[in-house]
C-alpha cells in the first residue's frame, strides 16, 4: 500500500513537472511572436474606396450611407455582384457610366426610396446597390421548339433594369437611356427597382409569401411538353420561369413588379382578360398579393403604381 502510494506521488510530481514545463514554452513562444519586432500594420482589407469620388453625386451617397447604411457603388467588378457563396447568380453586368450616376441615383431616389418610410430602409435596404451600365439575364431553355423538336441553349436577355442578389441589388440603368424611355418602359423599371428591394426582403424574412397564394402554384410544370396554345400564363404566371427552379418566392416578385409598374386597370387589360389569363390564376393572385402587402405590411401597391414617375 506504501509501495503504491509513493509511486502516485512520483508520478503526480513528473505531469506537474511537464505541465509546468509547456506552459513556460507557450508563454514564451507567445512573448516571441508578440515582440515588437514582427507587430506589422494589416493590409487594407476594405474591397471597394467608398466613397468613390469626390463629385455632388458622391456626397448624395455618402449621405445615403450614412442615413441607411448601404453603399451605392458604380465601380464594382461583375463578380462581386454576382458571388453567391456556392454560385454565380444568372445575370451579368458592367459598371455604371460616370457621366449618368447623378440621373440614376435621383431615379432611385424619387421612385423608390421615397416611397417607404425611413425606418423601413434601413431594414429592407442591402448592404449595397451596385449602379450597372447594362444588366443582362442569363437565359437557359430547354424544351421543344415551334416545330415540336427538342431544343436547348443559352443566351442573355439585356436591358433588365434591377435585380436583387446575394446582399445587394443592381440597377441596370446607370448609361443615360432613363432621359429617353418610353413612359411605359419607365414604369416598368419602376416596377423591377421596387421588386427587387421587396424581394430583397423576401430573402431576409422580413416579407413572406402567403399561403393563399402558393396554393395556387402549379408544381412540376414542364412547359416543353404542351405544345400549342398552352404556355406561362395558363399557369397563372406572369412571365416564363424555368419550371426546374420556379419558386413561390420568384412568381410572388414578378407580380409585385407588375401590380407597382401598372395601375390597376392597365395591369388588368395586360393580364386578367380571359384570353391570357385563361385559368383565372393571374387575377386571383393579383387580388392576394395587393391585400397581403396592405394588411401585414402597410404597404399599398396600388398607390405606388399610381405615383407618378420622378425622372
Amino acid at each position: 500500500m506504501q509501495k503504491k502510494t509513493e509511486n502516485k506521488q512520483s508520478w503526480t510530481r513528473n505531469i506537474s513537472f511537464l505541465l509546468s514545463f509547456f506552459v513556460v514554452n507557450i508563454c514564451l513562444l507567445s512573448f516571441v511572436s508578440c515582440s515588437d519586432d514582427d507587430i506589422t500594420a494589416s493590409p487594407d482589407n476594405y474591397l471597394v474606396e467608398f466613397p468613390q469620388g469626390n463629385n455632388t453625386y458622391d456626397m448624395e451617397i455618402k449621405d445615403i450611407y450614412d442615413k441607411y447604411g448601404t453603399q451605392m457603388l458604380y465601380r464594382f467588378n461583375d463578380a462581386m455582384f454576382r458571388w453567391q457563396v456556392t454560385d454565380r447568380l444568372d445575370y451579368i453586368s458592367t459598371e455604371g457610366d460616370e457621366s449618368h450616376v447623378s440621373e440614376a441615383v435621383a431615379f432611385i431616389r424619387h421612385n423608390c426610396f421615397d416611397f417607404y418610410s425611413d425606418d423601413s430602409l434601413k431594414l429592407m435596404l442591402p448592404y449595397r446597390i451596385y449602379m450597372a451600365k447594362n444588366l443582362s439575364r442569363i437565359f437557359s431553355y430547354s424544351g421543344r421548339n415551334a416545330s415540336g423538336s427538342n431544343v436547348s441553349y443559352t443566351d442573355t436577355i439585356p436591358g433588365i433594369a434591377a435585380v436583387n442578389g446575394f446582399g445587394n441589388i443592381c440597377f441596370g440603368c446607370t448609361n443615360g437611356r432613363l432621359a429617353g424611355l418610353s413612359e411605359d418602359s419607365l414604369q416598368l423599371v419602376k416596377g423591377e427597382l421596387n421588386a427587387s428591394l421587396l424581394a430583397y426582403g423576401l430573402e431576409q424574412e422580413i416579407f413572406k409569401v402567403p399561403d393563399t397564394f402558393i396554393r395556387l402554384e402549379y408544381t412540376g410544370v414542364n412547359w416543353y411538353n404542351f405544345v400549342g396554345a398552352e404556355g406561362y400564363n395558363t399557369y397563372g404566371l406572369l412571365e416564363y420561369i424555368d419550371a426546374k427552379s420556379m419558386t413561390p418566392e420568384q412568381d410572388f416578385t414578378l407580380f409585385l413588379k407588375y401590380l407597382i409598374a401598372y395601375p390597376a386597370d392597365k395591369f388588368e387589360s395586360r393580364f386578367t382578360t380571359s384570353t391570357f389569363d385563361t385559368s383565372g390564376r393571374i387575377a386571383r393572385k393579383a387580388k392576394i398579393v395587393r391585400e397581403w402587402m396592405r394588411s401585414e405590411y402597410g404597404i399599398d401597391l396600388e398607390k405606388l403604381a399610381n405615383k407618378e414617375i420622378v425622372k
